[in-house]
């Protein structure tokens, strides 16, 4: 009973801190655009990929461990709305992972290696992109679970 409640807060919080945070670095990474200083994008953009490594992973991997053991302690007969959550929610963050650390780090490198605001702009661009893809999964998904579609 406790493990399921102490699980569900953990789980809650992981979700709210990831979220805040991915929306927060959206608008960190704009700021640096607006700048138009390639070495103050190079800069955020590595400084927002860290944060996403040591910060928003962990916590996505958290909320996914805190999902899949409150669906342990689920029944058999498992309404739509959380068969969504799960499979969804799961696959989700697993991409989200493998998004961030592999293609995250390709446009850090070609921003890193870039001689021109126009890529380094470009990169941070496609970086805000996935941030910003990711808080839109992050809702649909928070909507159908608060809504619990039947």
């Amino acid at each position: 009973m406790w493990d399921v409640k102490i699980s569900l807060f953990v789980h809650v919080f992981s979700v709210a801190t990831w979220f805040g945070a991915t929306t927060l670095m959206a608008m960190y990474l704009r700021n640096a655009i607006r700048s138009n200083d390639e070495t103050n994008m190079v800069q955020s953009l590595s400084t927002a990929h860290r944060w996403n490594l040591t910060m928003m992973i962990p916590t996505s991997v958290l909320a996914l461990i805190t999902g899949l053991y409150m669906l342990i302690q689920y029944e058999e007969n498992k309404p739509l709305w959380l068969l969504v959550k799960e499979r969804l929610g799961s696959l989700f963050i697993v991409v989200f992972i493998l998004i961030i650390t592999l293609y995250g780090k390709k446009l850090l490198k070609s921003a890193k290696e870039s001689a021109s605001n126009v890529t380094a702009s470009s990169s941070l661009k496609r970086y805000i992109m996935i941030l910003n893809t990711s808080v839109l999964v992050m809702l649909i998904l928070i909507f159908f679970v608060t809504t619990k579609i039947q």
